[in-house]
């Protein structure tokens, strides 16, 4: 069953064209500047948002599946996908109905195995509106700076129980969660503008939603969920302002939060540094894609189980509520 985990971006959007081929679907990809490394026989470096469709062009009720907007926590969703699609292809949807897999949201991020793009952006904090700037951080954020950030390796255990000792833990998260943009090189920074794979993607949706009366979101996570409330929720209900937005953020939690900001200090701090060993680019993807088989068969198990709630929710005529789904 676990074998749907691909061991990188390649291989996975490989697989993910496949098997959407293979359902009866038709592949939309969206081409990015970025580049990601050559693996193995792979002979180009592109990355593209792979967007699978299935049933009405412009449907007036649609399931939107999507991973991948933290990058390397792509791998569990793609698994998902890779296996509803396998053992549930969507079949015989009404003729006003329509089921759409986004596979990596952030494909710079998965190919690279970091939770941001190149421009070491957050894109759960880009999504931001028309009236909203690119500007602020939370206060408790500008104090935690040379901590979230160490220029140089340090005592992160003892710095970290001094922290939450000081703070408490649910400022802590808040100061992560929330978002920031003034820092560049720091955690959680949400930009300057609006990303490249943002627009496209907004650009993309929103004119394949405009005849949408109901839209049911799922967006699959890994990691410990701090990382707030969800963008495309958000953007699906700018998109299509009059109809009913059922959003649900998958979060499969796969490590602990000491482990993951760690992790994630050590990986970003080395990427700024120019040099990031192959041992922390492992510690991230075990982080945020763990290989224990147990893991991966209870995500396999409750992402195929949301799907299927949300396919219900869409298309029958007296659905159950699809509800936020968080793993233990």
């Amino acid at each position: 069953m676990t074998d749907y985990f691909s061991p990188d971006y390649p291989s996975a959007r490989a697989r993910f064209r496949a098997a959407v081929f293979d359902a009866g679907g038709h592949i939309e990809s969206i081409l990015l500047d970025a580049r990601g490394p050559k693996v193995h026989d792979s002979s180009t470096d592109d990355l593209t948002i792979d967007i699978g469709w299935f049933g009405s062009p412009e449907p007036a009720r649609v399931l939107i599946h999507s991973c991948g907007l933290h990058g390397v926590e792509g791998f569990a969703g793609s698994a998902i996908q890779l296996q509803w699609l396998a053992e549930n292809p969507p079949k015989q949807l009404p003729a006003d109905g329509a089921v759409v897999m986004v596979h990596a949201l952030n494909p710079f991020g998965m190919a690279w195995l970091r939770r941001v793009n190149e421009n070491n952006v957050d894109l759960n904090h880009n999504f931001r509106t028309a009236d909203e700037e690119f500007q602020g951080a939370p206060p408790l954020y500008q104090s935690l700076n040379s901590f979230l950030n160490p220029a140089a390796p340090d005592f992160f255990l003892l710095r970290a129980v001094l922290a939450l000792a000081r703070y408490g833990p649910s400022a802590f998260r808040q100061a992560l969660a929330a978002g920031q943009y003034e820092f560049p090189q720091g955690l959680s920074f949400g930009g300057k503008r609006r990303e490249q794979s943002v627009r496209r993607f907004q650009l993309y949706i929103a004119g394949k939603l405009i005849n949408a009366e109901h839209v049911i979101g799922i967006d699959v996570h890994t990691g410990v969920g701090c990382c707030g409330p969800s963008a495309l929720e958000g953007l699906y209900r700018r998109m299509c302002p009059t109809a009913k937005i059922d959003f649900s953020l998958q979060q499969l939690n796969s490590c602990n939060s000491l482990s993951a900001l760690r992790t994630l200090r050590d990986e970003n701090r080395q990427h700024h540094s120019g040099v990031i060993s192959s041992r922390t680019s492992s510690d991230l993807l075990r982080t945020f894609a763990p290989t224990g088989s147990r893991w991966r068969e209870r995500a396999l198990h409750q992402g195929s189980e949301l799907i299927q709630q949300g396919m219900a929710h869409a298309f029958a005529t007296t659905p159950p509520p699809v509800t936020d789904s968080r793993s233990d």
